[in-house]
């Protein structure tokens, strides 16, 4: 007797853009698809947790140890739900994977208060920058720190010009802007900014 093969076609696996797509392609009921679409709406600081994880290239056992717990209660943690976990369980996860949690209570802030905590934040930063530059004694640092300025200067100016030409046009002797107030006007600063030494 002869042995004889069957060959049976390959078939291509299904892809989906999403899992929600896959859950709705094999979900058995709608009942289904509505409690994982429950299930990732309550797990938005979770997913943000496990995000800062993978992107720091750790695993859980490393933020178990970072921690000082162990890998299961880090999984646990990364399998709750948002309103599980208390904000200590945040701060030492985010700590763990060097995360930053920003938390503002009070009210909400319009967009000038925004850009005036924003200023605030940069003007710290490149503070702390500008300390690094002179605490080092590695020039190709200095010089690194020195080039950031000099790009950060120019887009911030750039950002100011960009934005201020939108703003309607006022008669120069009525606006608060005279320095802004025209094209011209960006260019004439930038020639005298690149002039102007700190």
């Amino acid at each position: 007797m002869k042995n004889s093969t069957i060959t049976i076609p390959a078939t291509q696996p299904k892809r989906f853009a999403s899992v929600r797509d896959l859950v709705k392609a094999t979900a058995a009921n709608i009942e289904q698809i509505r409690e994982f679409d429950r299930r990732i709406k309550g797990a938005v600081i979770v997913n943000a947790l496990i995000r800062t994880r993978a992107a720091a290239g750790m695993t859980q056992a490393d933020v178990a140890e970072k921690m000082q717990r162990t890998q299961s209660a880090v999984s646990k943690l990364e399998h709750a739900a948002d309103a599980e976990l208390s904000l200590q369980d945040i701060a030492s996860y985010l700590h763990a994977t060097g995360g930053r949690l920003n938390l503002g209570i009070g009210k909400q802030p319009n967009r000038g208060e925004r850009i005036k905590e924003l200023a605030i934040c940069l003007k710290g930063e490149l503070e702390s920058l500008a300390d690094l530059s002179s605490n080092s004694d590695d020039p190709s640092i200095r010089q690194s720190i020195n080039g950031f300025f000099g790009e950060a200067w120019f887009n911030l100016f750039k950002i100011l010009c960009d934005t201020t030409s939108k703003l309607p046009k006022e008669p120069e002797e009525t606006s608060p802007l005279m320095l802004f107030g025209s094209e011209s006007a960006c260019v004439a600063v930038e020639t005298r900014a690149a002039k102007a030494a700190c």
